[in-house]
């Protein structure tokens, strides 16, 4: 071997241990196109005048180089729409601390994105957190609902239900739809003129009709927290809303009339239009 020869390839390897450095500071294990193109460089510049690069070599090298940055520049783009997709959506993330090397789990809703250094972010609870440190995406396809698609039940008669998630007891309820809500894992009919009975009050030690009566007089027009109950199944459900009227009969029977009840839209099973009078 030629001393050109070695001393270009001293030279080349010099490049591609630094190179390797660099690398390694960018918390990759491989050498990015930057690298690639200075080592090309380098071979045609410290190339044998008396044996130079074949030209079938170096348009293979170019060849190498072109594929590189087109991969590089593919994955960049597949990371950034994986990124814009996860919008809006809750994930849990891996985030390692670079000081103590400790990894901790984060869980929350996307808010932005961002791009640093050619590497891609999502914004999770005002934290920057790489794209590949996420490991699971909840309530995805919720997260896509669209509330305005609903908003042809408002003014609406409508029979859905209303249920207790600790439970799943259900108790059906009618009213008139006056607004569309989204909440956390579901969309909401918010209905007026629920009638019910009810069996007592939430997180309340009246424990005898007069006290529930004078709960029920001094928050009049309020919001409260009630058991709703279907006396056939001897079913309760739990509901806060706000009270517009009560009744107890004689029998000790307390009926309400609720305002700004959640009924769940994929609850709702009757869609009726309500009745003109000759005053409409």
């Amino acid at each position: 071997m030629s001393t050109s020869a070695v001393d270009n390839q001293n030279i080349m390897q010099g490049i591609i241990n630094g190179s390797a450095g660099t690398a390694a500071a960018r918390n990759t294990g491989e050498l990015g196109k930057t690298e690639f193109l200075n080592l090309l460089i380098t071979q045609l510049r410290y190339q044998d005048p008396l044996n130079p690069v074949d030209d079938k070599e170096f348009i293979a090298q170019l060849a190498q180089f072109s594929s590189l940055e087109q991969m590089q520049n593919m994955n960049s783009t597949i990371s950034k729409t994986q990124a814009y997709a996860l919008l809006g959506k809750k994930v849990e993330a891996s985030v390692t601390d670079e000081s103590t090397k400790v990894s901790t789990a984060v869980q929350g809703y996307v808010s932005s994105v961002k791009t640093r250094n050619g590497k891609i972010y999502v914004v999770v609870n005002d934290r920057d957190i790489p794209i590949e440190n996420v490991t699971n995406v909840i309530d995805s396809s919720y997260q896509n609902s669209n509330i305005s698609a609903h908003t042809g039940l408002i003014g609406t008669n409508i029979k859905g239900c209303v249920y207790d998630p600790s439970n799943g007891n259900v108790i059906l309820v009618s009213g008139i739809v006056q607004a569309i809500q989204k909440g956390i894992y579901e969309d909401y009919a918010v209905v007026d003129g629920v009638n019910c009975e009810m069996s007592g009050i939430v997180n309340n030690n009246a424990s005898n009709l007069d006290d529930i009566e004078a709960y029920l007089q001094d928050n009049l027009g309020k919001e409260v927290s009630v058991y709703l109950i279907d006396r056939k199944s001897n079913v309760k459900v739990p509901v806060k809303a706000t009270l517009k009227d009560y009744t107890v009969s004689d029998d000790g029977i307390v009926n309400v009339t609720l305002n700004d009840v959640l009924v769940p839209i994929e609850s709702v099973y009757n869609i009726t239009k309500p009745q003109q009078t000759d005053n409409d």
